[in-house]
């Protein structure tokens, strides 16, 4: 049993409930999990979708989209800023294409593609896996001083860890390896995963820097960026002032321009969707099925299963998480899948209580 705010759940009763058939059963408990959640400000709104294959065995949108300075309802078609979900879907998917053609070989030293990333050993799947050692985070704006200078920091700072040895999440690889993707392709990213990825799928409402036509059905992110200034303990910067709408909410990947192998992909739940049939249908759109498989095998590495974009959850799901508040959970093997996109670090993102929510949220799937 457990609980969030007024609802208890027995997970063994419920879950036995809760197939393909049965889901109607506790499309209720979905719900009324939501509602409490917004109740306890856990996230002003969130947009929930679960489907297998063609069939939609949920889909609906609560709560708001933007509470400051002005209420907007949440909708199913809003935009969200999907923070790291950017690196499954944009650099993961590129760098298993690229591996495929030829054109990238994820074994050799990044030092080959980009010679001054100076640190000796770490390939691209230890930057993909999150094995190369690099530090989580370092604020990019303050330290590099321009886009220029970015790779030459990273590629000398210390390691924290011998490249292979423990998982360990890390923006900072997903940054370098974006910026790999550019020197290999000399293809801007965000033009590679239109022409490679978004339009042959039709994700028609997914892109980098959306418009500012967009910005109006985009769930807002934070005020001011907060949280960020209070991790570099206020240091000067011109930082953003006023909630961020349609914007990265990441301040390295705005840094960037707006585009970044870390942060910056904005998308809908039905886009997301899209991108999900194509891994549970293997059917050759993105990449062939050997290289679904390669992708899919966890790093032999301490810590956190991790394979190549991807968290690898014990019942072998494909799993990630946005710091906005987005996740998306695959069970390639049921063609199950669950995406979640809240907005919790609207208007601050001190909010609490996104991970127990998330866990409960999934755990209901029983994926």
């Amino acid at each position: 049993m457990y609980h969030i705010g007024s609802i208890a759940v027995n997970r063994k009763s419920e879950s036995q409930l809760l197939t393909f058939e049965g889901l109607p059963l506790l499309k209720d408990t979905i719900s009324i999990l939501i509602q409490n959640s917004i109740s306890e400000k856990v996230f002003p709104g969130t947009v929930a979708y679960i489907f297998t294959g063609e069939k939609v065995l949920y889909h609906e949108a609560f709560g708001f989209r933007c509470i400051k300075p002005k209420q907007l309802p949440m909708l199913r078609t809003t935009l969200f800023d999907l923070a790291s979900l950017t690196k499954p879907i944009v650099v993961g998917t590129l760098c298993m294409q690229l591996a495929e053609s030829g054109e990238l070989s994820l074994n050799v030293p990044v030092q080959e593609y980009l010679p001054e990333f100076r640190q000796k050993g770490v390939t691209p799947t230890h930057l993909l896996t999150h094995t190369s050692g690099l530090p989580a985070w370092r604020p990019l704006y303050l330290r590099a001083g321009s886009r220029e200078h970015v790779v030459p920091y990273l590629g000398e700072i210390a390691l924290e860890s011998q490249p292979g040895e423990k998982a360990v999440y890390s923006c900072l690889g997903y940054i370098v390896l974006g910026i790999m993707l550019e020197k290999v392709t000399k293809q801007p990213l965000n033009k590679l995963a239109q022409d490679r990825i978004f339009a042959p799928l039709g994700m028609e409402q997914t892109q980098f820097n959306p418009p500012h036509a967009w910005h109006q059905n985009c769930a807002a992110t934070e005020d001011s960026n907060s949280f960020e200034r209070r991790m570099v303990n206020y240091e000067r910067y011109d930082w953003r002032e006023g909630v961020i709408i349609g914007q990265v909410h990441d301040e390295n990947a705005h840094f960037l321009g707006g585009v970044s192998g870390n942060a910056g992909l904005f998308s809908t739940s039905t886009d997301l969707g899209k991108f999900c049939r194509t891994l549970m249908d293997n059917s050759g759109t993105l990449f062939c099925p050997e290289s679904l498989s390669t992708m899919r095998q966890v790093a032999a590495a301490a810590g956190e299963r991790r394979c190549i974009g991807w968290a690898v959850t014990d019942d072998d799901c494909l799993y990630h998480t946005g710091f906005t508040g987005t996740s998306i959970r695959i069970c390639l093997k049921r063609k199950l899948a669950a995406i979640l996109l809240t907005n919790r670090v609207h208007p601050d993102a001190d909010r609490r209580g996104i991970i127990e929510f998330r866990k409960m949220f999934h755990s209901l799937i029983d994926t």
